[in-house]
């Protein structure tokens, strides 16, 4: 099955999947657990966009501390040796964690969790919230959103990526509106797939903005 078909079908079952599926816990994490358990989402491991937050983040926090929440088996993020100081997943699938546990990357940890309500006493220098925030609600997200600065440390700032912002006009809006600074938006485009972003949020709007542009030479949307 195609990549560009895969985004269709998921787009597709999204919004029942987010009414019905994600309110229970338990039968969230089994619906993960049996897309990974599939492969249905391997096709995602190969995918080069993962260079484009590590790159954004080396802007305010050279070698920095990470925290991934939804972040799948991992893979697709390239995480060398030395770039990082620690990096910690979360996601609701066992499945996921286990295969990305398997990678056996340095100073890595990961546990299984909810992202709605992970917490933790670590601080982290970067908040990763890749292609997740539109399989919540609307409230959802932005409670997510608004909470996350207590995680961060003093340099610290939100990355979240949106693949393609026509489809996901309200989360963009949510993005916007939530009450954390949005320091920086990078809009780009991923392969021969539609206009995307990532925005930078951080907790106050004080901190200096990241470089807005392309991203690996790529032109910038409009």
């Amino acid at each position: 099955m195609s990549n560009g078909l895969l985004r269709a079908l998921s787009r597709l079952t999204r919004i029942p999947v987010r009414l019905f599926v994600r309110p229970n816990r338990r039968i969230n994490a089994a619906m993960w657990d049996t897309q990974y358990a599939l492969g249905l989402w391997s096709y995602l491991d190969g995918m080069s966009d993962g260079t484009v937050p590590l790159s954004l983040i080396e802007t305010w926090a050279p070698q920095p501390t990470i925290l991934d929440l939804g972040c799948g088996t991992s893979a697709n993020l390239p995480l060398a040796p030395g770039s990082y100081r620690h990096y910690h997943g979360v996601d609701i699938s066992r499945k996921a964690i286990a295969q990305a546990r398997a990678l056996g990357r340095p100073n890595t940890s990961f546990d299984v969790g909810d992202i709605r309500t992970f917490d933790s006493s670590e601080r982290y220098d970067a908040i990763l919230l890749r292609e997740v925030i539109y399989y919540l609600s609307g409230a959802e997200s932005a409670a997510l959103l608004r909470r996350l600065p207590a995680l961060l440390t003093p340099r610290g700032r939100i990355v979240v990526q949106v693949y393609d912002v026509s489809q996901t006009g309200e989360f963009v809006e949510v993005i916007r509106t939530c009450g954390v600074p949005v320091v920086a938006e990078v809009p780009t485009w991923l392969g021969d797939g539609p206009a995307g972003a990532f925005f930078v949020l951080a907790a106050s709007a004080e901190h200096p903005s990241a470089q807005s542009g392309g991203v690996d030479g790529r032109a910038v949307a409009p």
